[in-house]
């Protein structure tokens, strides 16, 4: 495994919990595919400060369900809509 594959796979994505890249991309790959899904088991997205990392979440989770891989780089969802918990999958009531 390359370091900078492996830094990357280390990233932290939630800082209240600790929770890094590789363990969100796991329970994704496991079959978490809500971000209720995700937030039960990583603990992700329900940290004392409200959730901020779901920004993270929502792009990470939409495009493997989209491409079946996860984004080289994660971009945050900066529209100030930051996912419910009940959400299924971002963006899913555009028409």
């Amino acid at each position: 495994m390359s370091a900078p594959h492996s830094k990357r796979r280390q990233q932290i994505i939630c800082r209240c919990n600790n929770v890094t890249r590789e363990t969100i991309e796991k329970a994704i790959v496991d079959g978490c595919h809500t971000l209720n899904e995700i937030f039960d088991a990583t603990t992700a997205g329900v940290g004392p400060c409200g959730g901020s990392c779901r920004r993270k979440l929502a792009p990470m989770l939409k495009h493997y369900l989209e491409t079946g891989t996860f984004p080289e780089k994660i971009v945050e969802d900066l529209t100030g809509k930051a996912p419910a918990p009940g959400t299924s999958t971002p963006e899913s009531d555009e028409t």
